[in-house]
């Protein structure tokens, strides 16, 4: 009879996860916040004449630079951290996982092409990362123009690919109603795990009063 019930808490341990893991959602959230301020930021004080522009140019490559870091440190923990179970078809996982895998090109893209199309102005000091650490010159592998012009598209494919991850969240939020943007939000309680180690606690009282004289 132990050895049963040994075996059915081994079977509740390897049940996968139900909800992401609290750093896999605190770093997407991280990543939002960082993505609205560079937005915010390009479109704002960034959109106006060289000297704004110039000044605002320090902190906008120091949040790029913090995005590179998180979507790296992120992907990292995804190969140790398995995704929730979803009951899905088998080409709607293919649909998610296609589409953040383009979703996280598009933002490397953005960051490098960004980085590729870095030149100081002449006269003027080079911009620093949050403040001290100078930013390297990427090497000249073409005209700084070009990779400026193929940054500002690609913020563009980026902001579309942002639209429909928000509107694909609002759908499972207000149509489908299946949890998923609770789960990011707050994550949730693994439902059915709890249900398996309350049917335990119910066997284990059964055994005990048969086993009762």
């Amino acid at each position: 009879m132990r050895a049963f019930d040994n075996r059915r808490v081994s079977d509740v341990r390897e049940k996968p996860r139900l909800r992401w893991h609290f750093g896999i959602r605190l770093l997407h959230w991280l990543t939002v916040i960082a993505l609205a301020a560079q937005i915010a930021i390009a479109f704002g004080p960034m959109d106006g004449p060289g000297m704004a522009t110039m000044s605002w140019l320090p902190l906008h490559m120091s949040i790029g630079v913090t995005i590179l870091a998180v979507i790296i440190l992120r992907l990292c923990w995804r190969i140790f951290i398995r995704a929730p179970v979803r009951q899905t078809s088998r080409f709607m996982r293919f649909a998610t996982s296609f589409f953040h895998v383009l979703l996280y090109v598009t933002i490397l893209a953005v960051l490098i092409t960004g980085w590729l199309g870095y030149r100081p102005m002449p006269f003027m000091p080079p911009a620093r990362l949050f403040g001290n650490l100078p930013v390297p010159l990427a090497p000249s592998v073409g005209a700084t123009r070009a990779f400026a012009s193929i940054h500002a598209k690609l913020v563009w494919i980026l902001l579309g690919f942002v639209g429909v991850h928000i509107l694909a969240a609002f759908v499972h939020f207000a149509l489908l109603r299946d949890d998923i943007m609770y789960t990011m939000l707050f994550g949730r309680p693994d439902i059915a795990s709890r249900k398996e180690k309350a049917q335990l606690a119910v066997d284990d009282d059964a055994g005990g009063s048969r086993n009762r004289p």
